[in-house]
């Protein structure tokens, strides 16, 4: 009996210790539910989330195809080039085109017909000095006047660009605050400083009403083109990338589009002047321009601007047969170097610009723009940049391959979607999602609000770079 009773109490005083632990095993095992609840709500969340993200993406897309397809011809074929336009204080268009596309000046020409057509407007305008007036508040208006006119005669709103790539080559350096060229901020300023000087430029940019900054230069510097760039280039690949990728950031957080440049290089000649020549070795060829290109590429800029040089990759073996047809044309006209590797190994996304069509490296060389034209856009050119203030003679040349060649009006269909989706990214173009539809952007903020903005940006700008200068 006292045994049984030991036992008894024994297994009493062992009851609360039995509970604790079932009390533990069933919690243990109640959260390991409850976290895998959690878990697998999570998950679900996740998949709906990609879900809706995939079919809004691809609403969009039907929405760009179905806004490309309403265009008429005539807008939809001039989203393929970026000109030079008129002045620096009201914009005024210089060309009509009626509806059977003959060409119209907009003055009046010498036909009633002229009044008949549609102002002929490009996808975009490229500013020079001579469109940069001198105070901020006059450049801003200049810009909101070509907006205007565009949606007054119900034409698709151009992008508006410049080349602010610092130094010398920095159409806005009489009136913004001080951007160095390439080579002093990568030798000068640390990376942070860089970072800001650029985000401070983009913000100056923008508030004067700017879309795309054609820059940054991010060819790495040897021997070959060091006295072509002259200052423009970073330097080194090294320090291409850590400069190169901070610049666009910057642009990028700041709402304004860039443009790497010049792809895949430029040799020792001007092409501005002669066509140059640019070899290099395969192994020059990955250190020198794949692998920074690839690297830069990642951080998503807008455009990527391809040079007129003639490029030789130079191979034990010889080089592969696109290798050796593109040697023989330059880069810009070239669908090995454009499709083949810009976008197919490089994986770019972006708009890809020629460089000044009118440039007499092409124009010297047996590439006249009537010719250029055509080439580039077949290569995979989707921006076509002009110095020249007209365009209705390449146009119609476009026009009249677009009806008579399946393959290039493919081509200048793809070229204008990725307009528009430049269009889109740079809040020139919105996606309605209540309507499914591309509609115009609401309009900037006023001029005078703009205009102080620049100001605070621009004495930031030049406090930044005083302290380097003092030092």
């Amino acid at each position: 009996m006292k045994r049984l009773l030991a036992r008894g109490r024994t297994a009493f005083c062992l009851l609360p210790a039995l509970f604790f632990l079932s009390a533990i095993f069933f919690f243990s095992c109640s959260s390991k539910l409850n976290l895998s609840a959690r878990e697998n709500a999570v998950r679900e969340a996740g998949r709906r989330a990609e879900l809706w993200a995939r079919k809004i993406k691809a609403q969009k897309a039907a929405a760009v195809d179905a806004f490309v397809q309403g265009l008429s011809e005539r807008e939809r074929l001039s989203q393929l080039f970026v000109i030079n336009l008129e002045g620096d204080q009201k914009f005024w268009f210089v060309e009509r085109v009626d509806d059977e596309s003959q060409a119209q000046d907009a003055a009046g020409g010498k036909s009633s017909q002229a009044q008949k057509g549609r102002p002929l407007i490009p996808g975009g305008y490229i500013f020079f000095s001579f469109n940069i007036a001198p105070e901020p508040e006059k450049i801003a208006a200049f810009c909101d006047s070509v907006r205007d006119f565009a949606r007054q005669e119900n034409c698709l709103e151009p992008f508006l660009c410049l080349d602010a790539e610092g130094g010398y080559v920095n159409r806005l350096r009489l009136v913004a605050g001080p951007l160095p060229e390439n080579e002093w901020v990568a030798q000068n300023l640390s990376l942070p400083d860089a970072a800001c000087l650029y985000a401070l430029n983009a913000a100056q940019l923008s508030a004067l009403g700017f879309d795309l900054n054609l820059s940054p230069v991010v060819e790495v510097q040897s021997a070959r083109n060091q006295k072509f760039l002259d200052g423009r280039s970073f330097g080194s690949a090294e320090q291409v990338v850590r400069y190169g990728s901070a610049a666009l950031l910057a642009y990028k957080q700041g709402g304004v589009g860039t443009v790497l440049k010049h792809f895949p290089g430029n040799g020792e000649a001007d092409p501005h002047v002669s066509l140059p020549l640019l070899e290099m070795s395969q192994e020059e060829f990955e250190r020198d321009v794949l692998e920074p290109f690839a690297a830069l590429v990642q951080a998503g800029p807008s455009g990527a601007l391809m040079s007129h040089a003639l490029v030789n990759v130079l191979q034990d073996q010889g080089g592969s047969q696109g290798q050796k047809a593109a040697a023989a044309i330059p880069a810009s006209l070239s669908p090995y170097w454009i499709q083949e590797i810009l976008r197919g190994r490089l994986g770019f996304k972006g708009l890809v610009f020629s460089d000044d069509i009118f440039m007499a490296a092409l124009e010297k060389n047996g590439w006249p723009s009537e010719r250029a034209v055509g080439a580039a856009i077949k290569a995979g050119v989707n921006c076509i940049l002009m110095s020249e203030k007209r365009f209705v003679n390449e146009w119609a040349l476009v026009k009249k391959l677009y009806k008579n060649d399946p393959a290039f009006k493919a081509a200048c269909d793809d070229s204008v979607r990725r307009v528009i989706n430049f269009k889109l990214d740079a809040g020139i173009l919105q996606y309605d999602f209540a309507a499914g539809a591309i509609v115009p952007a609401s309009k900037r903020p006023p001029v005078q609000e703009r205009a102080a903005s620049f100001c605070a940006a621009k004495k930031i700008n030049e406090e930044l770079i005083a302290k380097y200068e003092k030092d």
